[in-house]
C-alpha cells in the first residue's frame, strides 16, 4: 500500500473536465491518494474554485489549473503547448470533458460544438500530448465512454458527421460518444509498444452539469433520474448483486 502511494504521488494526472462531474471525482479520488492532479477549467474562477473544493476534501494542496477553452482547437493547441513548458513529465491523460447541446451551436471556427467537445477536444489533446506521454512512459490515456446500452446499435454518419442536415442533440451526443469511444480503442492499437496505453470506461449515471444545456424539462428531471439510479445502485448492494 505505501509502495502504490508514493508511486502515485510522484506522477501527474492531467484532467480535462476537471471542476466539475466525472472529471471532478476523478480528480478528487486521485487527490486523495496524494497524487499531483492538474485540470483543464473554462476559467481561472472555476479552476480555482474546484481545486479548493478538492484540497478541502482530501487535504492535498498540491493541485494546479490551467484554462482553456476545449470547443476551440486554437485554445488546446495552447494550453497543450503551456503543459509541455510547465512540466517535465505527464503519467496520466484522462479525457473527462463533455457537453450536451439540444440546438446546434457552432464555435467560432465554424465546428459543430458538441462535436467539437465530445471528439475532437479529446483527438487534439491527446495527440499534442503524447510526446510527453511516451516520455514518461509507462502512461495512460484514459477517456470516459457513453452508456453501452447507448452503443449497442450505433452510427457514424460520415457523410453528414456535423448534421448539418436534420440536427437531434440525441442522435448528436449518441454519435459523439461512440466516435469517442472508437477513438480510444483505435488509439490502444496505435500506441501498442510505445509505453503508453489507451483505456476507455463509462461510469454510469453520476451528478454533472450536463444537463445545463438540455431544455428545462429534462433539467428538471435530471435530479429525479439521479434518485432512481442512486436507489437502484444502493438495492443492488445491499442484495449483493
Amino acid at each position: 500500500m505505501n509502495e502504490t502511494r508514493t508511486d502515485i504521488e510522484n506522477r501527474v494526472f492531467l484532467v480535462s473536465g476537471g471542476t466539475s462531474g466525472v472529471g471532478k471525482a476523478i480528480a478528487t479520488g486521485l487527490a486523495r491518494l496524494g497524487a499531483k492532479v492538474v485540470i483543464i477549467s473554462r476559467s481561472a474562477e472555476s479552476g480555482k474554485a474546484a481545486l479548493k473544493d478538492i484540497s478541502e476534501a482530501t487535504g492535498n494542496s498540491r493541485g494546479e489549473w490551467v484554462v482553456a477553452d476545449l470547443s476551440l482547437q486554437s485554445s488546446i493547441r495552447e494550453v497543450s503547448d503551456l503543459i509541455k513548458r510547465k512540466y517535465d513529465q505527464l503519467h496520466v491523460l484522462v479525457n473527462a470533458c463533455g457537453a450536451i447541446y439540444f440546438k446546434k451551436e457552432l464555435t467560432v471556427e465554424g465546428i459543430d460544438r458538441m462535436f467539437a467537445v465530445n471528439v475532437l477536444s479529446h483527438y487534439l489533446l491527446t495527440n499534442r500530448l503524447l510526446d510527453i506521454l511516451q516520455e514518461s512512459g509507462p502512461a495512460r490515456v484514459i477517456t470516459v465512454s457513453g452508456n453501452p446500452r447507448l452503443l449497442k446499435n450505433p452510427v457514424i454518419n460520415f457523410d453528414d458527421i456535423q448534421m448539418d442536415h436534420q440536427y437531434s442533440g440525441m442522435r448528436a451526443a449518441n454519435q459523439s460518444l461512440f466516435a469517442r469511444t472508437l477513438l480510444s480503442f483505435e488509439l490502444a492499437k496505435r500506441l501498442e509498444g510505445t509505453g503508453v496505453t489507451s483505456n476507455a470506461f463509462y461510469p454510469g449515471f453520476v451528478k454533472s452539469n450536463l444537463a445545463r444545456n438540455t431544455p428545462w424539462y429534462l433539467r428538471v428531471a435530471a435530479p429525479l433520474f439521479n434518485a432512481i439510479i442512486k436507489a437502484e445502485c444502493e438495492i443492488g448492494v445491499y442484495r449483493g448483486l
